[in-house]
């Protein structure tokens, strides 16, 4: 942690050690981030490719990842596919929980970080999530997790307990102490048939609800907070404090350094591949909404005539062209970006496993394969011919394909922006807009008022004056 703010004393040990340069550490977060096209064994593999030695060879990386699958006790659900919780199909709530586990567990980290691993998840499954943290930590991992009201027979699979109130630490220690700790302060406080985990947290929280209550409260908290600050002076009284500060940072030092890029690209590029086939809606909804909008756009044009007045009429095609299929695709573009994708690259990207760079021209190289020469051609050749353009159609699907690139760009840019839909959608409508304007297809550029001319430059297609039927 970091902040100019904020001071920070102690030091940081593991096993008594203050040397850290052998400890690893893996961080799962409160929710799941994972790609629900995949399966558990295809997640898991993936995840191996980047997070393992470019010497691991694919048979060691396919062993430790069926090992990890018999730990975690995914073994029925290996080739299930992750899902998300809202379709039919795919894993449970728990099952997703221990995927997330182990592909963090692929490093062997010495210390695993929890988030509140039994949020979303009925009594069963917390139960069965948190034994198999307790058989993590048997093995000989130390497990930290934050968790909230557990049922008893989870409060007791903890060894060591550390309680808060409103940041205040009011006990650490064994869990199998702790009860007679607060009893010994609040003598007959535990009632029978009461779940201990319930009963700490009553204590140590303030009710605010009336002003009695929230003096009665806060006078029990600072009892219980100035007897834990008298008992942990003498039970910790042999360690030193040191300013963090001075203590230099070896973990940077240390720092997991990522996958080289060419196997973050071939990594990545079959992942995505691999999701994008298997998303039916996505992949054949591309493809066909180019060949609808193809249909669409040639018959409201069809056959546009050789005179005068259909220079009007070709000048709105090639708008359509240029225009009407990249927004499009904007708006499709940044709806499965923030769907999954991005979540999932901002946890890949943040633990140093994968580069912006290799992302992208992964997912370009992906999709370039599947939609964006396939997808362009389509509209193109379809409305191409309904509405009877003359000259060379490579020209002009060279310049559609390039639009979709220039589309496709700015919807990850939008995203990169603001990573929610809603906010994505809205900076690329207003883009949309304000490019229309001065690209020359309603006004030409000449005519319009200088202080406004410059949106001429920020538009990714510009017609230069009205077009000629047959180039």
């Amino acid at each position: 942690m970091r902040g100019s703010n904020l001071t920070i004393t102690g030091s940081t040990r593991y096993n008594g050690s203050p040397n850290l340069l052998t400890v690893t550490s893996a961080y799962v977060t409160q929710t799941d981030v994972l790609l629900p096209s995949l399966t558990v064994r295809e997640t898991l593999l993936y995840a191996a490719s980047l997070r393992l030695p470019s010497s691991t060879t694919s048979q060691q990386r396919s062993q430790l990842v069926e090992e990890i699958i018999l730990e975690l006790g995914l073994k029925e659900c290996a080739g299930t596919r992750v899902g998300d919780g809202f379709k039919k199909g795919g894993c449970s709530g728990g099952e997703r929980r221990r995927v997330s586990i182990g592909v963090q567990m692929l490093r062997n980290p010495s210390v695993l970080f929890l988030d509140e691993p039994t949020t979303g998840l009925d009594a069963t499954s917390a139960f069965h999530l948190v034994k198999t943290l307790k058989h993590l930590a048997n093995t000989g991992r130390t497990i930290i997790t934050t968790i909230h009201q557990p049922r008893s027979d989870i409060f007791f699979l903890f060894d060591r307990l550390t309680l808060l109130s409103r940041g205040n630490v009011v006990y650490t220690g064994a869990t199998s102490e702790c009860l007679s700790w607060f009893d010994g302060l609040l003598p007959g406080g535990l009632r029978l048939h009461v779940n201990p985990a319930d009963y700490l947290i009553d204590i140590v929280a303030v009710d605010n609800r009336t002003k009695d209550a929230e003096d009665e409260s806060q006078a029990r908290v600072n009892r219980l907070l100035v007897a834990w600050s008298e008992e942990s002076a003498s039970r910790f009284a042999t360690e030193e404090t040191t300013l963090m500060s001075q203590v230099p940072d070896e973990r940077a030092k240390r720092m997991k350094q990522s996958a080289p890029f060419l196997r973050q690209v071939q990594v990545l590029t079959s992942r995505t591949v691999l999701t994008t086939l298997r998303d039916p809606f996505g992949l054949v909804g591309s493809w066909s909404q180019a060949v609808f909008m193809g249909l669409v756009c040639g018959l409201v044009f069809y056959q546009i005539p050789h005179d005068l007045a259909g220079i009007r009429s070709t000048q709105a095609g090639f708008y359509l062209l240029c225009a009407g299929h990249s927004y499009l695709f904007i708006l499709f573009e940044i709806y499965r970006l923030t769907r999954v994708d991005i979540q999932v690259f901002d946890r890949e990207r943040g633990e140093n496993l994968v580069s912006a760079v290799a992302w992208i021209v992964s997912r370009r190289v992906a999709h370039g394969i599947l939609e964006d020469f396939i997808v362009p051609f389509l509209f193109c050749f379809i409305f191409y011919y309904l509405a009877g353009f003359q000259g060379d159609i490579g020209i002009l699907l060279a310049i559609v394909v390039l639009i979709h690139y220039l589309a496709v760009s700015f919807a990850l840019f939008c995203v990169a922006l603001l990573r929610n839909f809603s906010w994505a959608a809205l900076i690329a409508n207003l883009f949309a807009t304000v490019q229309t304007y001065g690209s020359g297809f309603f006004a030409q550029a000449s005519t319009i008022p200088v202080y406004v001319r410059w949106m001429k430059y920020i538009s990714y297609f510009v017609s230069r004056g009205p077009p000629n039927r047959d180039h």
